[in-house]
């Protein structure tokens, strides 16, 4: 099984990657079942940096790091997969 640093950087370089709780197809990066990160059709990643637990806190510093440059979203509900929504 991959480790969640597998998967994150799987999503950073627009891949498909999962384990047991994280996952992506490329585009988005889902934990449990919320999005986490999105890709846009213009290249620019939207992250979420709602507050959910420490877990998930850890996936997204870890997205954060990963990821460099985004549009940073907040308020996102748990169970929402798609982030441009909820771009200002």
């Amino acid at each position: 099984m991959l480790s969640n640093s597998n998967v994150i950087n799987a999503f950073a370089m627009g891949r498909s990657a999962k384990n047991r709780n994280l996952y992506t197809d490329g585009k988005v990066l889902i934990n449990y079942s919320t999005a986490i990160a999105q890709r846009l059709s213009n290249g620019n990643v939207v992250f979420n940096a709602t507050k959910y637990s420490v877990s998930t806190s850890k996936i997204q510093s870890w997205t954060r790091a990963a990821i460099g440059r985004c549009i940073v979203v907040e308020g996102v509900p748990m169970g929402a997969k798609d982030l441009q929504r909820y771009i200002g």
